[in-house]
């Protein structure tokens, strides 16, 4: 009888290595960054307090790109080279000795290279230089060591590592990936995000050409957590697993595909190995579109020590068909699926408190009233037409545009009115907004006179503005046969931005996250003279510039005026920023938003700053109403205390005067409050940021004593007033 060990043929290793990689630059990046996170983990076992800088160095050259991974940890030693990259498959990270690391099987690092074109290690340990050759020939995985050598100055300077450390390079030429696209990849990569989040790591993007760096980061979206629970699992001759398991609940919907997924539960083990991403059955369920958070299993670690097949070969999560992760999966559904019937009833409820006819009546008047203010009052837009609460005269022809001709300036919005009578222009008419000039932006191109507009005179109000100066045009609105037209005239660009001296373009932008945006500072050199330095920050520390200061000069203005480019990034669904540009007393201001890529919430309404209201049943909402700028919903948070108190848990009082003012007064507040708030924001003022939120307050009061009456009396049945009226009198 002969006995012995099988052999395993070197192409079923590159099967293996091809199977993981896939000819993926980010995977194999992905796996790089986590072997330079061991060796600071490594590091710091040993009581030793490293920088944690993690570098990703980027070129492109032609259809080729050159990708480098530099850590400044414990670097390898020859003897380290040749016992960690010349095997495959062996217990090589520190896994088996109880580190706290993260490599996967001894086979990360050594599949990135071999799967990719010229991959090598480059590393310096002790004053010695090593370098290894990972590559694929005749079907089979090969290295190539050389080394030790002496770690000369002109070795340090050329691999950018001054002390220990460690470089891999590899190139790749097919699906090279842009330097953006590698930015929001990494830095959403679910596989990563233990590293990115923690505080002891920098983790650096560099594009070589140009010497451009941005920090990676990841930020956990807005949410509120909705199960804290910890449970056990026995499987075999293991000591009991103990499960610790978190689901939050975003205020947005989340991406729940992908490696870059926001959304789903995070699978650690007991040292913050990262194993996968999944809500398991319920990665496709509507119901559980906002649900993220984590799993940790304690104990996992012995399962991968005894090589027990818990991970998938292709580094994609836990497998699912292994005994212990289907009783983890078993336990993890169990409770989404509570969670998830939460969903359902919190739906029908909203489902059953829908508003009926009369209120939505109500609602469409009040909400065009104040979308009319918002028009007027916050654009930091010029009003050409009569004031809101002027009295309104008969338009010539019953269908007339106000003014007849005027002057604007190059980035300001200014608005017409047009003036109508449903006599003459009956309700269900589309009304068609142009300008004979294209750089004449028409910010208003149609008008719809609604069936639940009043009838007799109605005002509709057009924002235009102009993109280039010297040029005219006519503003032209056509309905049937009715044609009314204004004359407008773009003056020099010099007479704008001359208050303040510089202004973003746009003024606000939405962000996904890790995806970057590019702006513009423009900066009249007239006021903000060459040598200034302007200083440029964020508000918010998970929103990000690509400048930190611009120095103005002169010599890159045209016709008086710089345009300096910058990039926007954002770490987290759910952030807002307020960007600052400030020199001296000139400020400019910037509103950047971040949403998910998946949030179907978020979808641009069309009819104005504010649309209808909708009631939130959250148990315990921190705040009575909250506004989405891109849905322009104003949240009324039912179960708020006082609101509650007016309206009853089911809104069963709505119909009620107490209600229905209650109401009216929460709307007009909030809607107040952002009208104030887009004003200051877009306005270029130069006020303090301290100040601001005192600015903000004030608007808002005026336009209630302005408006507040208007809103009121729209909003509330006036059935009731007088019912109320009555009963008073008697």
């Amino acid at each position: 009888m002969v006995r012995g060990i099988i052999k395993v043929d070197v192409r079923h290793t590159m099967r293996n290595i091809r199977q993981a990689m896939q000819g993926n630059v980010i995977r194999a990046l992905v796996e790089l960054i986590t072997n330079s996170d061991d060796s600071y983990i490594r590091q710091e076992s040993k009581g030793r307090t490293e920088n944690g800088s993690i570098e990703i160095i980027y070129k492109k050259d032609g259809y080729r790109g050159i990708f480098a991974v530099r850590d400044h940890a414990e670097g390898m030693s020859i003897d380290d080279v040749e016992n960690n990259l010349t095997g495959y498959g062996s217990a090589t990270s520190g896994m088996q000795t109880g580190k706290k690391v993260r490599g996967y099987f001894g086979q990360g690092a050594k599949d990135a290279l071999v799967s990719m074109i010229n991959g090598k290690i480059l590393t310096f340990k002790d004053n010695k230089f090593a370098e290894c050759k990972l590559f694929e020939e005749a079907d089979k995985p090969w290295y190539d060591i050389s080394g030790p050598i002496p770690a000369t100055q002109k070795l340090r300077d050329t691999y950018g590592i001054s002390g220990n450390g460690t470089i891999a390079v590899f190139e790749a030429e097919r699906k090279v990936p842009q330097f953006d696209t590698i930015h929001t990849e990494l830095a959403n990569n679910s596989l990563l995000r233990k590293i990115m989040v923690n505080p002891n790591r920098k983790i650096l993007l560099i594009d070589e050409p140009s010497g451009k760096t941005r920090r990676l980061q990841y930020q956990m979206p807005e949410g509120r957590e909705i199960l804290a629970d910890e449970f056990v699992i026995e499987y075999e001759n293991y000591e009991p697993f103990t499960i610790s398991l978190s689901i939050w609940r975003a205020e947005k919907e989340l991406t729940q595909r992908g490696d870059d997924r926001d959304g789903g539960l995070l699978l650690l083990d007991g040292e913050d190995m990262v194993l996968g991403i999944s809500l398991f059955k319920y990665d496709n369920e509507p119901l559980a579109a906002r649900f993220f958070g984590e799993v940790r299993t304690n104990g996992f670690r012995e399962l991968l020590k005894k090589e027990e097949p818990v991970l998938k070969q292709d580094r994609s999560g836990i497998e699912p068909h292994h005994p212990f992760c289907e009783k983890l999966i078993a336990e993890i559904e169990k409770r989404l699926e509570k969670r998830v019937e939460e969903e359902k009833l919190r739906k029908q409820r909203e489902e059953q408190t829908k508003i009926d006819p009369e209120e939505r009546r109500r609602y469409k008047n009040a909400f065009s009233i104040l979308n009319e203010i918002a028009e007027i009052e916050a654009q930091a837009a010029e009003n050409l037409g009569q004031e809101l609460t002027g009295k309104i005269e008969e338009p010539p022809n019953g269908f007339h545009l106000y003014p007849s001709s005027a002057q604007i300036t190059v980035g300001k919005r200014y608005i017409f009115e047009l003036r109508l009578n449903t006599m003459t222009i009956r309700h269900g008419t589309i009304i068609k907004i142009k300008c004979t000039n294209s750089k004449i932006h028409i910010l208003t191109p149609e008008i719809k006179v609604a069936l639940e507009d009043d009838y007799g005179i109605l005002r509709k109000y057009i924002t235009v503005e102009g993109t280039e100066p010297n040029i005219e045009g006519t503003l032209q609105a056509t309905a049937a046969d009715k044609l009314s037209q204004s004359k407008i005239l773009v003056i020099p660009e010099k007479e704008t931005l001359l208050e303040e001296g510089m202004g973003f373009q746009p003024e606000s932008l939405t962000l996904r996250p890790n995806k970057p945006r590019k702006v513009c500072l423009l900066v009249y050199v007239k006021i903000i003279e060459g040598g200034s330095e302007i200083k440029i920050f964020s508000d918010n520390n998970a929103v990000h510039i690509s400048q930190d200061k611009i120095v103005v000069n002169e010599a890159d203005a045209i016709r008086h005026f710089a345009k300096y480019d910058l990039e926007v990034w954002g770490d987290g669904v759910g952030q807002n920023a307020l960007i600052t540009a400030e020199c001296e007393s000139h400020i400019a201001l910037l509103e950047a938003r971040i949403k998910s890529q998946e949030d179907t919430t978020d979808k641009k309404h069309g009819k104005g700053m504010f649309d209808e209201p909708e009631q939130n049943y959250e148990p315990d909402p921190l705040q009575r109403t909250s506004y989405s700028a891109e849905t322009g919903k104003v949240i009324i948070y039912v179960n708020f205390p006082s609101v509650k108190h007016y309206l009853g848990d089911k809104c069963q009082y709505l119909k009620t005067l107490p209600a229905q003012v209650f109401v009216a007064d929460l709307l007009a507040e909030r809607c107040f409050f952002e009208i104030a708030k887009k004003k200051m924001e877009s306005s270029g003022v130069a006020v303090r940021p301290e100040a601001v939120s005192d600015r903000i307050q004030r608007d808002a009061q005026e336009l209630s004593l302005k408006y507040g009456k208007k809103v009121h009396e729209a909003l509330v049945d006036q059935k009731l007033v007088s019912e109320a009226k009555g009963i008073n009198q008697t």
